[in-house]
């Protein structure tokens, strides 16, 4: 007699724990993100072979070279992304097996609260990096800092959440109906 095979979380990515899922989902929304606006201008820009740059002026650049992205840009990004990333894990988990709501918001939120977190974490390591360069100008600079993490934070959460509900719209819509 033969016993069944036991389901891990080191098999194939359709048999991963939904838990597993939604967190690998958020962590790649925000990782793309991460790389889109604060890796990609500073390896395309001056800064890399110039070496020993102010980290307020690093931070600048990068924060002038998110405004100065085109529109298409910011869609692939804040929009494109989530939606993909939603879609594809919520198949994946169906596949998978795990057709639940608890799924479905689990993957949802992630993929919302994956770029929220990466805006903060850019925000207090700029912060960061600036204060142990000069305090002062730290202490000064978190009263223009806040107001515009809060605001960029809130851009981010609403556009990347209408995009992960389009995602989960599109799974739900097109999933695979049972026979009549």
């Amino acid at each position: 007699m033969t016993e069944a095979p036991q389901r891990t979380t080191s098999g194939p990515i359709g048999e991963m724990e939904p838990g597993v899922l939604a967190v690998l989902s958020g962590v790649m929304t925000g990782l793309i993100g991460a790389v889109a606006y604060f890796l990609v201008p500073l390896v395309t820009s001056e800064y890399v072979n110039a070496g020993g740059r102010d980290s307020l002026e690093v931070t600048y650049y990068i924060l002038e070279s998110f405004f100065e992205q085109s529109l298409f840009y910011h869609v692939g990004v804040l929009v494109l992304v989530p939606l993909v990333i939603t879609a594809l894990t919520l198949s994946l988990a169906r596949r998978g097996g795990h057709a639940g709501r608890s799924t479905d918001v689990a993957v949802v939120t992630t993929v919302i609260v994956g770029p929220f977190v990466t805006v903060w974490l850019g925000a207090a390591i700029a912060w960061g990096a600036i204060a142990v360069q000069s305090p002062a100008i730290a202490l000064l600079g978190i009263i223009f800092a806040l107001p515009i993490a809060v605001i960029l934070s809130v851009c981010v959460a609403i556009v990347t959440a209408v995009s992960a509900v389009g995602g989960y719209v599109l799974v739900k819509r097109f999933r695979p109906r049972p026979p009549d």
